[in-house]
């Protein structure tokens, strides 16, 4: 069976502690529970004093440990799927983030396991919602950890994602300087490069999408198409 000697890495377990946050004392998360490291809940028998931190190294150990159900359920789902370390690394974070149930019941999990590997980062996109007010909404922060696990996901692999016309995004503070950049090279954009959506990048934008023939969706300022963040990168 393919994968059954990958483990998390080290740049793995960098990378979950980046997003996850890591607190080296023991504190109560929202439910009142006690944690510490890396969202690990202390469980009894665990001896972690109140006030008294832990090691970074330490706290990573610990990760470590409780990465271990989503490295299992990988290995489960995709027996006989030729993974690389930066797509299992990218598949940990994904499921400790949202639970190991997106293996199977996912668009990403159908992409992994028909070997569609650059259908992944668009599928991942799909997990970047939450409730705000009753409505489903990207949330720039999930977002931003999806796009990363994305790229983590084919890092090195030499493949390229593939974004459907439809797959929408969100600008970032990155994103929106990338653009900007490149638009400015152009001569598109003569505004400063500060990063700010405005009136002056959106007039940009819109003539550089029409320049390439890329839609700019229903609506350029909260929801951009894929295609035209990443032709502007």
């Amino acid at each position: 069976m393919l994968n059954q000697n990958l483990k998390t890495s080290q740049n793995g377990l960098d990378f979950l502690a980046r997003w996850e946050g890591c607190i080296l004392k023991p504190y109560k998360d929202v439910a009142g529970l006690r944690t510490i490291g890396v969202g690990h809940l202390i469980t009894p028998g665990e001896n972690f004093p109140d006030g008294i931190a832990i090691t970074k190294e330490r706290a990573l150990q610990i990760l470590a440990i409780d990465a271990g159900k989503c490295e299992s359920a990988i290995k489960k789902a995709y027996a006989g799927v030729n993974l690389s370390q930066n797509m299992f690394d990218a598949l940990v974070s994904f499921g400790f983030n949202c639970g190991v149930g997106v293996y199977t019941n996912s668009g990403v999990g159908k992409c992994v396991s028909s070997g569609n590997f650059a259908g992944v980062p668009e599928r991942l996109l799909d997990w970047s919602k939450a409730r705000v007010n009753g409505v489903l909404t990207v949330v720039p922060g999930i977002y931003n950890r999806r796009k990363a696990e994305g790229d983590l996901f084919l890092l090195g692999s030499g493949i390229s994602p593939v974004w459907s016309p439809s797959a929408t995004s969100t600008w970032t503070k990155e994103s929106i300087t990338s653009a900007q950049t490149k638009l400015k090279n152009s001569g598109l954009y003569k505004g400063n490069v500060d990063g700010l959506w405005g009136p002056n990048t959106a007039a940009a934008v819109t003539e550089f999408a029409k320049q390439k023939s890329i839609s700019t969706g229903n609506d350029l300022q909260n929801s951009p198409p894929v295609v035209l963040i990443e032709a502007l990168k």
